[in-house]
């Protein structure tokens, strides 16, 4: 069971605040349900039951853990992707791992193909585009909470260390 005041990642609403718990009869037996708030504004209130197995839940990562994905970059290998029609279902379950390091991996590809495409004279698919932002957003909200960092200024490391060694 998460704390109050506790952040946690709560499946595609990403980070969340725990900010109370509530039992209820009307929402069943007397089950306790979480009272999460999202951190960004895709949603209100979430209640939910504090042995929900359908959503994914877990703490955001440590600080610690945090400053350790950031100094690694450099050395993370982008992620091979599909150049094929059903390339969306693999962004989803990309998306559905709820892992930092596969969203900065995935992250640095896509920013990958819209350099190449760029350089052709091409912008970026529609499809990259959303995912790419789906992917960042994430990421970005949860480092910052674990950084203690606005999101922008988490934004602009994680650029400056993805473009490190570029010209």
């Amino acid at each position: 069971m998460y704390n109050k005041g506790e952040y946690i990642i709560y499946g595609n609403n990403g980070v969340c605040m725990v900010k109370d718990y509530m039992q209820s009869e009307s929402m069943g037996e007397g089950q306790v349900y979480y009272v999460l708030v999202p951190l960004s504004s895709r949603g209100s209130t979430i209640f939910s039951p504090v042995d929900n197995k359908k959503v994914f839940m877990r703490p955001v990562i440590s600080k610690s853990e945090a400053e350790e994905l950031i100094e690694g970059i450099p050395g993370y290998e982008d992620m091979v992707i599909a150049d094929v029609r059903p390339q969306e279902q693999q962004y989803k379950e990309i998306l559905q791992e709820y892992d930092c390091t596969v969203f900065l991996r995935f992250i640095k590809a896509l920013y990958g193909r819209k350099k190449e495409r760029e350089s052709m004279g091409r912008k970026i698919t529609a499809v990259d585009e959303k995912y790419l932002l789906l992917a960042k957003d994430s990421l970005l909200n949860e480092l910052s909470v674990a950084l203690e960092m606005e999101v922008d200024e988490v934004d602009r490391l994680l650029f400056e260390r993805m473009t490190a060694g570029e010209e």
